[in-house]
């Protein structure tokens, strides 16, 4: 009877230590759950998630802060391109390749701008997701070196929310 009250309470233990992994974090207008495995490290104007597999392939999810502007969407995704895809990928489209107009998100107007860029001599795509909301706009930038990722983009997409 002892083994199993003690089976019990280490499933029970196991049970509440999931859960905390799951737990819902923050980071200035975003909430979300971290994606498993991946790697953490916070600035004060951004988050962001990496992970390198043995192969070379990565995957990095990086959420910015929210910046005051009063431009037109389609400005604020050139000018977010330009500083957070241009600017920081080797060889990046100069315009995003594809972009999907507004959706709601939260509350939020939502453009997807979808391009690619180069890591050692393999095409990669990268995914620029800018949100808006009255004089706020803030954005999330997702880089795969390799399809498999997607199903991981896809899930912390599915937890990710920004604060109304």
């Amino acid at each position: 009877m002892k083994h199993y009250l003690l089976l019990f309470l280490l499933l029970l233990l196991d049970c509440s230590t999931f859960a905390q992994t799951n737990k819902t974090n923050s980071f200035d207008v975003f909430t979300y759950q971290p994606p498993e495995f991946f790697t953490k490290s916070e600035l004060p104007s951004s988050v962001q998630f990496a992970l390198t597999n043995k192969d070379g392939s990565f995957c990095i999810i990086t959420l910015y802060k929210s910046l005051p502007s009063t431009e037109a969407i389609s400005k604020i995704v050139s000018s977010q391109w330009n500083e957070q895809v241009v600017k920081r990928l080797n060889k990046a489209d100069k315009k995003p390749g594809k972009i999907l107009t507004e959706q709601m998100w939260d509350g939020w107007s939502s453009t997807l701008a979808i391009g690619n860029f180069y890591q050692n001599k393999k095409k990669a795509v990268v995914m620029l997701n800018s949100f808006k909301k009255n004089n706020n706009t803030a954005c999330a930038v997702f880089t795969l070196s390799d399809k498999r990722f997607k199903p991981v983009v896809d899930q912390f997409s599915k937890t990710l929310h920004l604060i109304p």
